[in-house]
């Protein structure tokens, strides 16, 4: 399970370093591949067989999984699909995430990943946030967290 919050910096070549405890959870023996998902917001990152659980799950409605004869599950799927960048951790523990803009440019941009960003353990996988955006996320959901942990 990834957990915690890690502030960190784009370097000047458009990488990042992942936290040590996530690279131990996420890569196993010789692989070194992550995918890497933009979203709304963020980056959400998964390990390959993460990546097909999560998208998998998405289709789980009332006990049916994917239906490749829906032609919307197909193009939500391959929509989904088709938005991961497969990245590898190099020898330092760091993801380019530039290859999010070579895939689509001005992704990083849009999602203000270019300096501070925060690198959030979210359970099965983690999500890479500009530090402004996710400070703010933080603070608008203090009350309701409030809510949830007490009556």
């Amino acid at each position: 399970m990834l957990v915690g919050s890690f502030p960190m910096s784009v370097d000047s070549k458009a990488r990042v370093t992942l936290p040590a405890a996530f690279r131990k959870e996420m890569l196993d023996g010789d692989s070194k591949t992550l995918y890497l998902v933009p979203m709304k917001e963020r980056v959400d990152g998964f390990t390959p067989q993460g990546f097909e659980n999560w998208v998998n799950s998405l289709f789980d409605r009332n006990g049916e999984g994917f239906n490749p004869r829906n032609r919307k599950d197909v193009q939500l799927r391959t929509s989904l699909t088709a938005r991961a960048v497969p990245v590898d951790v190099d020898s330092a523990g760091r993801v380019a995430l530039g290859k999010l803009d070579a895939s689509k440019p001005g992704t990083r941009e849009k999602l203000g990943l270019m300096g501070d960003v925060t690198i959030v353990g979210a359970d099965s996988h983690f999500e890479v946030w500009n530090t402004e955006a996710w400070n703010e996320l933080q603070a608008a959901n203090d009350e309701e967290l409030d809510e949830l942990l007490f009556d």
